[in-house]
């Protein structure tokens, strides 16, 4: 449910924008809605680290004296360090990002071989309601992502996203050898490459977003950034009786990604619809309308409440195809 449709939307996106030039325009035409985007997926990744912080000690040995670092400053300085990160120049990012796939993917072998046992917690038919929330989401996301369109203007090919889709596929892999292990416990290999993916997600995101922002406005996107992140961090702070209830906002950003971003992908993008004031309240109604639906869905004990949300989506959709002056 949350693999194939990942790596099959992120593989597609390559063969369907196709060219530099068609990912220009649609970055030129859609960047507000783009930028967006990357300040919720910094934040997202922030809050990420934040709640696997509060859900273990995190303790370090400095000079035979314990020291505790606190779940405050951890995020905050991976946040900060994204961001620094970005004024990297851009011919410096392919070679990062090859260091720390390749890292990565050793620590990946250190944890062979697998001796962990997939226990089913829901029911199979629970699969089958999520499945059309989670694929609308991941086939329509990447197009609303910077990054991915950075990446089809810089490479030769349209093929570089095949071959992206079975390296992405190999840390999903990998994020199941550790599953289970990072439920009791953050290891040391583990905590280096949850970091280093981190920090290269957020410096991607920042450094994109700056552009997408122009020199006269990247102070402001990188401001709105961290202050987004900060508040994420003080949101994972807020009162928890159980460790469910951090499991449980982690599953509320999703919102963002099922939701959101492909809504504004099938409403404007694909019918190339412009943003009026009529359709952006309409959108979101649909959206404020679906808040309760996608909580009792992915939190609470009605899966199928979640197809209802795509299904008025779509139709939006195919209804604006059949009358385009709609």
């Amino acid at each position: 449910m949350f693999a194939i449709p990942n790596v099959i939307g992120c593989t597609l996106f390559g063969y369907i924008v196709r060219t530099p030039e068609r990912s220009k325009t649609l970055v030129e035409k859609y960047s507000r809605a783009m930028s967006l985007f990357a300040i919720v997926t910094i934040t997202f990744h922030t809050f990420f680290i934040t709640i696997l912080l509060l859900m273990h000690d995190v303790t370090f040995l400095l000079n035979d004296k314990e020291l505790i670092l606190t779940t405050f400053f951890i995020p905050a300085g991976i946040l900060v360090g994204g961001a620094v990160l970005a004024i990297l120049p851009s011919r410096i990012w392919p070679i990062l990002a090859a260091i720390i796939w390749g890292i990565s993917l050793l620590i990946g072998f250190g944890l062979l071989p697998l001796d962990a046992e997939i226990i089913q917690t829901k029911p199979w038919q629970d699969v089958l309601w999520l499945t059309p929330i989670t694929t609308f989401g991941f086939l329509l996301c990447p197009y609303l992502d910077p990054t991915f369109h950075r990446a089809i203007q810089s490479s030769p090919s349209k093929h570089a996203f095949g071959v992206f889709g079975i390296t992405f596929a190999a840390m999903i892999a990998m994020t199941c050898l550790y599953h289970n292990v990072i439920l009791e416990t953050i290891t040391w290999g583990i905590g280096i490459h949850l970091v280093m993916q981190t920090i290269f997600t957020i410096g991607a995101h920042v450094k994109e977003g700056i552009i997408l922002s122009n020199k006269v406005h990247g102070k402001w996107f990188v401001s709105a950034a961290l202050i987004a992140g900060m508040i994420a961090i003080g949101i994972a702070h807020r009162p928890h009786t159980l460790e469910e209830g951090l499991i449980n906002d982690y599953l509320r950003f999703f919102v963002f990604y099922g939701l959101v971003f492909p809504g504004l992908v099938s409403t404007f993008m694909v019918t190339r619809l412009p943003f009026t004031t009529k359709r952006v309240i309409a959108f979101s109604i649909i959206a404020l309308v679906s808040l309760p639906l996608l909580e009792r869905g992915y939190i609470g004990e009605s899966p199928w409440m979640t197809v209802l949300p795509v299904i008025a989506l779509l139709g939006w959709l195919f209804a604006c195809y059949k009358n385009p002056v709609t």
